[in-house]
């Protein structure tokens, strides 16, 4: 008996959503004028109704168990939307700060646009709202930002969720306190409140993120973890964010930072986030923070889910340190951790805890840790005699010439 068609051919179902985007996008541009035509008559909570209908095209198509199954659109799709729609409401943001600079007050505004009867465009409004209280500076940076990464909790969607946070994101790039603790004015927040703000918003990123992969039918296994790669800078930004925050010092990367990221990056025990996030905190960081937080890095390398690739994010950390202008050799630097042998024996750990690792990728972990040695500690003959000891000995044990 032959196998059941699908009710909609892959073919048809992309021209359908092809034709669902482009509708969508032709309404945006209407109520996008519609919101441009009442803000020039400085008839702002009109131009907030059609600004909140054209959010609603964001909620319209993404949907978990649509019945149309054909307006799901694709991440690709759905982020030509976001786009469209989030370059519009740049106008109303503007709007707002200009007609603020001429002396016209919002002070129900915040409050206002939570009555708008679907969460997506309130939360977008809300979002765009608290942005412009913080530039103009009359109200607490502090509980804005806190109301609003706590607010965005209402969205479990994934990818409704992922853009939303995105949104907030963006739109608070250069807004986020970067002070330290104690110089902070009052209610304006510190380096503390940044990092929460962000350390928040990418947890719950993450897991909208990770939850894509369990939606759907178990064949469509491969196309959604293709969009999950596609939507992976969505979640990285996050640590972007941080890295470029200049209050961040070591202790604070060692003491809050890296231990909440890592914990995040434990606790979802998915392959394909582990792999990105580990990689994402090799870049994004500075060189002395990873020397400073070696060990614990390689300590949670140990407990990834034995499908991540190891062997690339091991190869990965060390060419940073390789092409390092930080000298790494104890006897310049003898505060600094002994970076060979935290490499030798945090290896030894993660090929004993995978013993279904391939013999070629014990070979190259082993030649990395040979090439650190090399490159980093060339006067060190005693590092190279004691990776190739510490090879040999792990051949022996697998009985592998």
């Amino acid at each position: 008996m032959p196998p059941a068609s699908d009710p909609m051919s892959s073919q048809t179902l992309a021209s359908n959503q092809e034709k669902h985007l482009h509708d969508a996008k032709a309404s945006i541009k209407l109520d996008a004028l519609s919101m441009k035509k009442f803000l020039d008559k400085v008839e702002l909570l009109e131009g907030i109704k059609h600004a909140s209908d054209m959010l609603n095209k964001l909620a319209s198509f993404a949907k978990i168990n649509n019945a149309d199954v054909s307006m799901n659109l694709s991440p690709k799709s759905y982020y030509e939307l976001y786009i469209d729609v989030t370059d519009e409401l740049r106008h109303l943001e503007t709007f707002m700060i200009d007609e603020f600079q001429k002396g016209l007050k919002f002070d129900d505004l915040y409050e206002t646009v939570q009555y708008a009867s679907s969460i997506i465009p309130r939360l977008y409004l809300l979002i765009t709202v608290g942005t412009v209280y913080i530039k103009i500076k009359e109200y607490s940076r502090k509980t804005i930002l806190r109301d609003l990464v706590e607010m965005c909790r209402g969205v479990q969607h994934p990818l409704r969720g992922l853009f939303l946070r995105n949104y907030l994101l963006q739109c608070t790039k250069n807004l986020l306190p970067d002070v330290p603790v104690g110089e902070e004015q009052q209610d304006d927040g510190n380096i503390q409140d940044s990092i929460d703000f962000i350390l928040l918003n990418f947890s719950e990123m993450n897991k909208l993120w990770v939850r894509m992969q369990h939606q759907g039918h178990t064949r469509m296994k491969e196309k959604r973890e293709q969009e999950r790669r596609e939507l992976r800078l969505l979640v990285g930004t996050n640590l972007v964010r941080l890295s470029q925050l200049e209050s961040i010092t070591v202790d604070l990367y060692s003491s809050i930072v890296l231990p909440k990221v890592l914990e995040q990056v434990i606790s979802c025990n998915d392959e394909i986030a582990q792999e990105y996030l580990m990689e994402c905190i090799i870049q994004v960081f500075p060189d002395e923070f990873h020397i400073q937080t070696l060990e614990p890095f390689l300590r949670t390398c140990v407990d990834l889910n034995e499908d991540v690739n190891i062997r690339n994010i091991i190869t990965s950390l060390v060419d940073r340190f390789i092409k390092t202008p930080v000298k790494l050799d104890s006897d310049l630097a003898p505060d600094q951790p002994n970076i060979f042998e935290i490499f030798s024996r945090k290896v030894s750990d993660i090929i004993s805890s995978r013993p279904n690792m391939p013999v070629q990728d014990i070979v190259a972990l082993h030649t990395t840790v040979l090439n650190l040695a090399i490159k980093c500690y060339p006067d060190r003959i005693d590092f190279v005699d004691k990776t190739l000891e510490i090879t040999d000995t792990i051949f022996n044990t697998m009985n592998l010439d």
